[in-house]
């Protein structure tokens, strides 16, 4: 079976958490967009006063309010969400 899973590591002033996840919705300004296991390359600012949401392996879907902006970045099945503030 292949894997649908891929690590979002993410990235604040005060915490830092790695999770391994099966897909992430990104709300940049232009709209938002789902990632999943192997997806392209691609980096992208965050919608201030947005929302990133996202599937855990073992667990229900979580839903993040992205208050001041931040980045996300996906490449070689790993995302990384820098944020302003958590």
């Amino acid at each position: 079976m292949e894997n649908r899973c891929f690590t979002l590591e993410i990235i604040s002033p005060i915490d830092l958490k790695e999770l391994s996840i099966e897909w992430v919705e990104v709300e940049s300004p232009t709209g938002s967009f789902v990632v999943g296991a192997g997806h392209s390359p691609v980096i992208s600012v965050l919608k201030k006063r947005g929302f990133l949401t996202y599937k855990p392996k073992d667990g229900d879907q979580v839903k993040i309010e992205i208050m001041s902006g931040g980045l996300f970045k996906m490449a070689e099945n790993r995302a990384v969400l820098l944020l302003d503030s958590f």
